[in-house]
């Protein structure tokens, strides 16, 4: 999970970076709520499952390197910016 939480905290940054002030806003409301849904669902009283938690942040990486990519060679879709899952 070490890994894994490094790899989305440097995507984030490079998301981030390709993105206008109102952008920014939106995809960090969508991370926060993110990270609650992904914590939610993939724990249980307190443990957190690390295969479930590994897996959804491998997908929020995919995620957020389309919205990187797009945002860079295109423009973004604002839509696309609060997507959670």
């Amino acid at each position: 999970m070490v890994q894994s939480d490094q790899d989305i905290n440097d995507q984030y940054k490079k998301t981030m970076s390709a993105l206008n002030p109102d952008q920014k806003k939106k995809v960090k409301a969508a991370q926060i709520q993110w990270i609650k849904n992904r914590d939610s669902a993939c724990s249980n009283d307190g443990l957190l499952y690390l295969d479930c938690a590994n897996e959804k942040t491998e997908a929020r990486i995919v995620i957020l390197k389309a919205v990187e990519r797009e945002c860079r060679a295109a423009g973004c879709d604002d839509a696309k910016l609060s997507q959670v899952e």
